[in-house]
């Protein structure tokens, strides 16, 4: 019985992985004697919380982009380290942009008004689009017959720009063989076959000249992995600047067919695995065994390009079910984002936590700090909270939590000698807009897939427990039954062959020994076939050597008789002697 062997293994579908580097900006002190729970932050303004969505502006939901997921292409057809790029990953982008040479930056820049006084040229000698570490620029060949103005605008930030059409080129990243497109450009093939580049052509880009931003952008530019499908009449979506959409329909060996894409960005000191992106398809070695069925949550209609769901509970319990929040949600809508730090809360929800935080030890004091953050920050709190509690966030009828619990924290000391009471500045701060924002500590916790096939009006995300470790037995879980379908496979061929080379030999060996006597035989003595098995393997050419062989066989036969009887009379006679010896000793 042989089971083919691709019947053994899962199927992983067809996907195109991309390698992230993560780029953090560092807060240097947070102001933990700045107690502001008492004092009411200022609130998204609404033309921003009521974001819009249009084919050349768009307003974006306040909150502070901190991070940032890199990803490295090649921007223009010329393939040299020059034109390499860092490209983040922004899901609450529908654009991908990147910074023209010339770019500057202004603060003069004012929304939907696109002409630029002469102030700010002035100024652009004095400018912070570019940074050390992220100084790329690049101006497009491929032009356009009509320059086209786009504008990415939000309470902390203002981007604007052309929008240009030009080759994006990005190499197929393999966990085993971990080539980036640096090392691809460095490596000295010689005869050797490279591997080929993915080329997306006719993608529209925002080509960015004036920029506005609070904080330093860490990446040379954007891609948009935002929703981008036209729901409504109200909301129109540029046309071509679909990122995913256009990758999945170029025609590479890979045959992507799914416009869907994966994130796993876990990281700890015993996780070997690489943060990556996969579009077109998932891999199910990046998802935890215990947790391998997940939960599939529908997006929410007229979210615009956000990747929004309908959010009905925040829950921070332990195993007794006692919860800490219990508070209602203002707003029932959450996002997805890879660019913040936190978990982002309502800001009542965020008292009604500092509270009852306080409940669990008489010296616990809790207090949301830093005038700038609104930040969760407790003096004396005790371990157990830190091991027995885990938020968890109800969609619908579903329950979501972040297991490990050190996603939560920021920074815990210790406050006693028996590491019983610490202080800890928590990864939880308060949100500006009333969305739940699902920041790095639900993301890192999870391997989440986003689903937009606007033919079957399918369009959901996939949220599974992420695999914390890349090896057997912790992870993968679809390779234990395989991986026992194998053992058995390879058990039972290696028992079929040893059966089979046994029995052949044996055949074998019979069908040689009837040969022999066969052709040794004399047709006027007709010898049994077992005396022919007790004659040793020579080649009797001639009927005088058999006879002489049986002749011999015969007469050492009649040696052991001869010697059986003498032994016979021998111990006769011994007996004889004791009998006599006997009856004179009486």
């Amino acid at each position: 019985m042989i089971i083919p062997l691709v019947l053994l293994f899962p199927i992983i579908n067809a996907y195109f992985e991309q390698k992230l580097t993560r780029n953090v900006y560092q807060y240097q002190q947070f102001k933990i004697n700045e107690k502001v729970t008492a004092v009411a932050p200022k609130k998204c303004p609404s033309d921003l919380l009521n974001y819009t969505h249009s084919d050349t502006y768009v307003s974006q939901i306040c909150f502070n982009k901190n991070v940032y997921y890199n990803v490295e292409v090649i921007l223009g057809d010329n393939i040299t380290r020059n034109n390499t790029f860092q490209l983040a990953l922004d899901l609450t982008s529908p654009w991908t942009w990147y910074k023209q040479k010339d770019c500057i930056s202004c603060k003069k820049i004012k929304p939907l008004e696109y002409e630029i006084d002469d102030e700010c040229k002035r100024n652009s000698k004095n400018n912070n689009c570019f940074n050390e570490q992220f100084n790329k620029s690049f101006n497009a060949a491929k032009w356009n017959d009509i320059k086209v103005h786009g504008q990415i605008y939000s309470q902390n930030s203002l981007i604007q720009g052309t929008f240009q059409t030009d080759t994006i080129q990005m190499l197929a990243y393999n966990s085993s063989s971990k080539m980036t497109i640096s090392q691809y450009i460095a490596y000295e093939w010689g005869n050797s076959t490279p591997p080929s580049l993915v080329s997306i052509t006719g993608l529209q880009m925002l080509q960015v000249q004036y920029i506005n931003n609070e904080l330093p952008i860490l990446a040379d530019g954007v891609i948009g992995f935002g929703f981008g499908y036209t729901e409504t009449d109200d909301e129109k979506a540029k046309s071509d600047a679909d990122f995913v959409e256009k990758l999945v329909q170029e025609k590479t060996k890979l045959n992507l067919t799914k416009q869907l894409f994966a994130l796993y960005t876990y990281e700890s000191a015993v996780n070997f695995s690489d943060m990556v992106v996969q579009v077109g398809g998932i891999d199910e070695k990046y998802i935890r065994k215990q947790k391998s069925n997940g939960t599939w949550i529908d997006r929410l209609e007229k979210s615009g390009y956000y990747w929004m769901v309908e959010i009905n509970k925040i829950e921070l319990k332990n195993s007794e079910g006692r919860d800490i929040i219990n508070t209602e949600l203002p707003i029932k809508k959450a996002f997805f984002t890879l660019n913040s730090q936190f978990i982002e809360l309502p800001y009542d929800m965020m008292k009604a936590l500092t509270l009852n935080l306080q409940q669990f030890h008489s010296n616990t004091a809790c207090d949301l700090v830093d005038s700038d953050m609104y930040i969760l920050y407790c003096k004396n709190l005790p371990k157990s909270i830190q091991t027995d509690y885990i938020l968890t966030f109800t969609f619908g009828n579903n329950q979501i939590s972040i297991n490990n619990s050190n996603h939560l924290y920021r920074e815990c000391n210790s406050s006693s000698e028996d590491n019983r009471i610490w202080d800890c500045l928590f990864n939880i701060k308060f949100s500006q807009s009333e969305y739940v924002i699902l920041g790095e500590p639900f993301m890192k916790n999870h391997y989440i897939v986003f689903e937009n096939t606007p033919g079957n009006n399918t369009r959901k995300i996939g949220v599974f427990q992420a695999a914390t470790h890349m090896y057997y037995p912790d992870n993968p879980n679809q390779y234990e039954w395989p991986l026992f379908n194998a053992i058995l496979f390879i058990f039972i061929f290696g028992l079929i062959s040893v059966c089979s080379i046994t029995f052949l030999k044996s055949l074998c060996k019979d069908l040689f020994r009837s040969f022999k006597y066969r052709k040794a035989q004399n047709p006027e003595d007709q010898q049994s076939l077992r005396i022919s098995k007790d004659i040793d393997y020579v080649d009797y050419s001639t009927q005088e050597e058999v006879q002489s062989q049986i002749k011999n066989i015969e007469m050492s036969d009649q040696r052991k008789i001869e010697e059986w009887n003498k032994q016979q009379e021998q111990f006769k006679f011994g007996e004889q002697f004791a009998n006599s010896l006997e009856s004179n000793s009486l």
